[in-house]
């Protein structure tokens, strides 16, 4: 056929499923990391690394949070990625979320203005669509960096691309304001044809290189906008882009700006501590095999066919629920969807039993339900909603354990809100909660066996091993300003901390245990229960040493599905009354204040992956 004149088109590549729907870098991360467990949920939920930025990106838009959970999940993607061997060719860019500088915590929770502005005004009518690198000749090296990097050093220069989207006047006026601040140039025909971008500008010096940011300590590929003979405007000279790769061809960059020395020349042999970086969010890049998988999910790119030189091969990936993609392949799926209750639950409960299975059927999980039940309790906080009815069903027809063990993630349902609390219909504690749950630092429950002398010692010689017995606690983690701030208010009150253990610190992220009771079946206290039985945490024994409140409090768990606990909180009305065993619970006038849910590590990862109350996971 050549002899012909003729010649076969060269095959297009095949990219496979299998490589868009991979994240290597976190076989670096420690074993049990509380966000690369919910990454990898989000993943396996996402389908594909890019469909991941996607709802990372849009988790972002409108969030004044400047450390809300995306970003801290890509935070944690950025200290694990590998640094890029090299830059080559073109890549596509989205900007993924922005942030208002590095905020102290108590403004941070609602500062970031610039991410929310960015993400609520802009959205993806934005200009930028990308940046392409080539190879530094070594006079164009040394004329702009000197002697700063070693010759051995690879180096790349990069331009930036910018797209004008004639429908969308958000994107014309930025364009506008770029153009007159950056000076644009017009883009090449052919890069214009092939790429979809209309102008170039925005220069910059790519190598490896130690980030300039005090809090990733480590090596990246340092884009830097700030040497003068770059020629770049303000801001640039201030902007110092960092890559890493956190999957084959996909880059993840945070952008640090500097926020001192503004009106001088800026000197690369300085310390970067002079600069004083702050971060301002993260970008991303992906190189042209990804393009076809990119051109669905960022459609403001606009990316032409020309720019598509792959084809996915393989089998999509299954289009489940997100939140049952992410349960983990050895756990069957009936463990999220089957409850395990009592075989003959009181007659009270049954007519309201139906309606709470008529509404599992509408979900994918009993997860999704209670979450469902828990957005509306919030939405509409009112004390005769019969979603509670349906949560005291649910409790009446669970399953008490005899014996609790180890540690159990825990997650807020709703709370009650009984006598003047709820006065005028409005559960008042749901409402203060909206503004008081930043403060929780409340991540769970821990059973623990414990020895006859030291079960007597904290039951005022009550307690016997004659049933099965734990030692309960809660457990808490100051991670934030605000959950710091509750730590100092729990001390003040006279709490009683003991710290994590080593491995329960690295394995379940808490730091402190407190608010010990005693665990075991026994009689529930609700009159309305007519002794029925439950797994009872009495906080009451004066062994135990709890301060008000919680020294008039018992929490009553049942079990409501394979590995799911559901608890109620109660606490003494009459906290005059001097407690007792041997008294009737009737006497200290019991009232219902909280519904809340335990929950295996696989529940776990459900729970991560639909975003069910995660303040505190």
């Amino acid at each position: 056929m050549r002899g012909a004149g003729l010649a076969l088109a060269s095959p297009v590549p095949l990219i496979s499923t299998e490589r868009l729907a991979v994240l290597p870098c976190l076989d670096d991360a420690r074993p049990r990391d509380p966000l690369a467990t919910q990454i990898r949920a989000d993943l396996s939920a996402a389908g594909s690394v890019l469909g991941l930025m996607k709802r990372y990106m849009t988790d972002l838009v409108g969030d004044r949070n400047n450390n809300a959970l995306p970003l801290r999940k890509l935070c944690k993607l950025f200290k694990l990625g590998a640094v890029p061997e090299r830059l080559a060719g073109h890549y596509y860019g989205v900007t993924l979320g922005l942030r208002t500088g590095d905020l102290p915590e108590p403004l941070a929770d609602f500062g970031n203005l610039l991410g929310c502005v960015w993400g609520s005004a802009v959205g993806e009518n934005r200009a930028w669509s990308g940046e392409t690198f080539t190879p530094m000749s070594d006079g164009d090296r040394h004329q702009i960096t000197g002697k700063v990097v070693p010759d051995d050093v690879p180096m790349y220069r990069g331009t930036n691309h910018f797209k004008i989207i004639d429908h969308a006047p958000i994107n014309l006026a930025g364009n506008a304001l770029i153009n007159f601040m950056w000076h644009l140039a017009d883009a090449p025909t052919d890069q214009r044809l092939r790429y979809g971008h209309q102008r170039d500008g925005g220069h910059c010096v790519a190598h490896r290189a130690a980030s300039v940011y005090p809090g990733t300590p480590r090596q990246v590929m340092r884009l830097n906008y700030r040497f003068s003979g770059l020629g770049n405007h303000p801001p640039l000279p201030h902007l110092i882009t960092e890559l890493v790769e956190i999957a084959p061809g996909i880059l993840l960059g945070q952008l640090a700006v500097a926020t001192a020395g503004l009106l001088e020349t800026y000197d690369p042999t300085a310390e970067d501590a002079a600069y004083h970086y702050q971060h301002c969010g993260f970008v991303l890049l992906f190189e042209a095999s990804l393009n076809v998988v990119a051109r669905e999910l960022f459609p403001h790119l606009e990316i032409p066919q020309a720019a598509i030189v792959t084809r996915v091969v393989g089998h999509p990936p299954p289009r489940v629920p997100a939140q049952l993609a992410a349960q983990p392949a050895a756990q069957p799926a009936e463990k999220f969807t089957t409850l395990t209750l009592a075989a003959s639950p009181p007659a009270s409960a049954a007519e309201l039993l139906t309606q709470v299975r008529h509404d599992l059927g509408d979900a994918a999980t009993i997860l999704q339900l209670l979450q469902s039940y828990s957005d509306a309790l919030n939405h509409t906080p009112t004390t005769g909603s019969t979603i509670f009815a349906k949560l005291r069903a649910l409790h009446d027809a669970g399953i008490p354990p005899q014996y609790m063990n180890g540690y159990y993630h825990a997650a807020l349902i709703s709370w009650v809100s009984p006598g003047l609390l709820g006065s005028l219909g409005v559960n008042s504690l749901n409402l203060a909660w909206r503004l008081c749950r930043g403060f929780s630092p409340w991540t769970g429950k821990r059973f623990d066996p414990v020895e006859p002398r030291r079960l007597l010692a904290r039951s005022d010689g009550h307690e016997g091993l004659d049933v099965p017995t734990q030692l309960c606690s809660n457990t808490l983690a100051f991670r934030t300003r605000r959950e710091r701030l509750a730590r100092g208010a729990l001390k003040l009150m006279r709490s009683k901390f003991e710290p994590a253990s080593a491995s329960d610190k690295r394995e379940h992220g808490y730091e402190a245990k407190t608010s010990f009771s005693i665990g075991r079946r026994a009689p529930s206290v609700d009159p309305a229960k007519h002794g029925a039985l439950v797994y009872q945490c009495n906080y009451r024994w004066k062994g135990l040493h709890n301060p008000l409140p919680e020294s008039l409090r018992i929490d009553e768990l049942v079990q409501i599905a394979d590995g799911l606990y559901l608890g109620q909180v109660y606490y003494a009305t009459k906290a005059l009354v001097p407690w007792s065993p041997n008294t009737a619970p009737a006497s200290y006038g019991y009232h219902l204040y909280e519904y809340f849910l335990l929950m295996d590590p696989q529940w776990q990862a459900l729970r991560m992956s639909l975003g069910f109350d995660l303040d505190n996971a």
